[in-house]
């Protein structure tokens, strides 16, 4: 059964849009950008994908999916020789199902972020970054709906345009609590265009004018949250996929972009009867399916 929005994602997006006036500062940014450089990920304000409906293997079900976030920061702080940026992050995951005796399911993450960045010298910057989550239907609150999530990375400025990352993160994006690696090559081909070459994300974008942006990017996308079945059984649902897509950016004032993206997903793999003890539940896979996406906010 679809519940409704908690209020209080009105609440921070409505926070999002009257704080655009402080946000709009390089106070969040950890590099100062040119003119032409393009724009770094969304810092503040909010994200909407729709993934249309795909048939489940073993089944005549079809499942949809969609995907909101609200990114809210709280401001930058300096903290002996660092500096400190807490943010609130708020996303809803909707599965909606066709043909098969399954509820449509919402999924919550509340995450509270906390990241320190430290330069060590001209060259290396240390990044920690720890984020106490709930994920859960809002309805089963338990010791396994939580976690501690977060990455240690180091970013090395190997020339002028270039820079290396490379660390660890612990999170449910591949749809369990785990390590992953992370590793990238940043390259500033020329101006306007900047390379992301690594893993999870590949990215390529072009500001081939001042508002504008245009960019292609790889990515997964999945997660792992508690929920309560109509007979009352305490599950998790699993999910994780990946992305290919395309996107278009238009600024409207300084750092602040409305994005459009028109992807493909694929490599999808649910979950609905997940144990992460004991390794349960059938993974079924999941049809490619056309993912929409739009945003609007704030990128330092």
């Amino acid at each position: 059964m679809i519940r409704k929005l908690p209020p209080i994602f009105f609440i921070a997006f409505s926070l999002a849009i009257s704080s655009s006036s402080a946000i709009a500062s390089d106070d969040i940014a950890i590099i100062q950008q040119d003119t032409l450089d393009v724009p770094k990920n969304l810092a503040m304000g909010i994200k909407h994908q729709s993934y249309d409906f795909a048939s489940i293997e073993k089944s005549d079900a079809k499942l949809a999916m969609d995907y909101t976030q609200i990114k809210l920061p709280l401001g930058k702080f300096n903290f002996m020789n660092s500096f400190f940026v807490p943010t609130l992050s708020m996303e809803k995951t909707a599965f909606r199902f066709e043909d098969v005796n399954q509820d449509n399911q919402e999924a919550y993450t509340l995450k509270t972020q906390f990241m320190f960045v430290t330069p060590t010298d001209d060259k290396w910057t240390r990044i920690i970054q720890l984020t106490p989550s709930l994920h859960s239907d809002l309805d089963v609150i338990d010791e396994d709906a939580f976690s501690l999530m977060g990455l240690a990375i180091w970013r090395y400025q190997s020339t002028a345009v270039s820079a290396w990352t490379m660390g660890v993160g612990f999170n449910r994006l591949f749809g369990e609590y785990k390590p992953i690696p992370l590793v990238s090559y940043q390259y500033q081909a020329s101006e306007g265009l900047q390379l992301d070459l690594g893993f999870p994300i590949t990215k390529a974008e072009y500001r081939w004018q001042s508002d504008w942006s245009t960019y292609a990017s790889v990515a997964p996308l999945g997660g792992n949250w508690r929920y309560e079945t109509a007979e009352h059984e305490k599950l998790n649902i699993s999910y994780t996929s990946w992305l290919a897509a395309v996107g278009v950016r238009y600024q409207l004032k300084p750092k602040l972009w409305a994005t459009l993206e028109l992807g493909q997903s694929f490599a999808r793999q649910l979950n609905l009867d997940d144990d992460n003890t004991n390794g349960q539940g059938d993974e079924l896979e999941v049809a490619n399916t056309p993912v929409l996406m739009l945003s609007f906010g704030f990128h330092p």
